[in-house]
């Protein structure tokens, strides 16, 4: 697994929330803790799957995070959700089952009837060190749940992949001008590999308006 500093846990940074105040979390129940932590790192949260358009955020800076279980990828109500979150121009983190609707918004290859889930499986890992990976190995493990497949030769040119399996599976990647990133939510999931996600996702909200590059 992803050798990594366990000093790098969730606390509170003046120059994120001076940029950063609000986040609005969109899920079925898989990102309580994400919110959790984001409350932490000083950010007030507003989350659930039933926010009303209304409720999207229009505070500049304000971070969206939209995170969905395997078998939601289809679902009109979160591409819904995706375009709005993502024309906002704020950032915008999408896991899980969000990755594809999300990333087709940008021009990335379109589901077929053809493509399916996968089961569950530990896989080495190939990282750029770049972006959300910044500071990991070039090549780790990781344990990948159980869900949906999202191919990162599927990616548009508007996004550089920053993480994939040796099998192709796309672990992250972001935008390459828009502060949008995409993430597999193994990466999560490990006590290995979340406090530097996140580490980094703060560095880049305060740093670089939520870019990667």
């Amino acid at each position: 697994m992803a050798r990594t500093n366990r000093q790098q846990a969730p606390k509170r940074d003046s120059r994120v929330q001076a940029r950063t105040r609000k986040a609005i979390v969109v899920h079925d129940g898989s990102a309580f803790e994400l919110a959790t932590e984001l409350r932490q790192y000083g950010f007030e949260v507003a989350e659930g799957p039933l926010l009303a358009p209304s409720a999207i955020h229009q505070e500049p800076g304000a971070l969206a995070v939209i995170a969905t279980r395997p078998g939601a990828a289809q679902s009109r109500r979160l591409r819904e959700w995706a375009r709005q979150l993502c024309w906002k121009g704020a950032p915008v983190l999408a896991v899980g089952a969000s990755v594809r609707p999300v990333a087709e918004l940008f021009g990335s290859r379109r589901a077929t009837s053809a493509d399916n889930g996968t089961s569950g499986r530990l896989a080495d890992i190939h990282s750029l060190s770049q972006g959300l990976f910044n500071g990991l190995p070039s090549e780790f493990r990781l344990a990948l749940p159980a869900g949906d497949r999202f191919e990162h030769t599927d990616l548009s040119a508007e996004f550089s992949a920053t993480a994939w399996s040796r099998d192709g599976e796309l672990i992250g990647a972001s935008h390459v001008f828009r502060p949008v990133h995409l993430l597999h939510p193994a990466v999560l999931e490990s006590a290995d590999t979340r406090p530097v996600i996140l580490h980094n996702l703060m560095a880049l909200l305060r740093d670089k308006g939520g870019r990667a590059f």
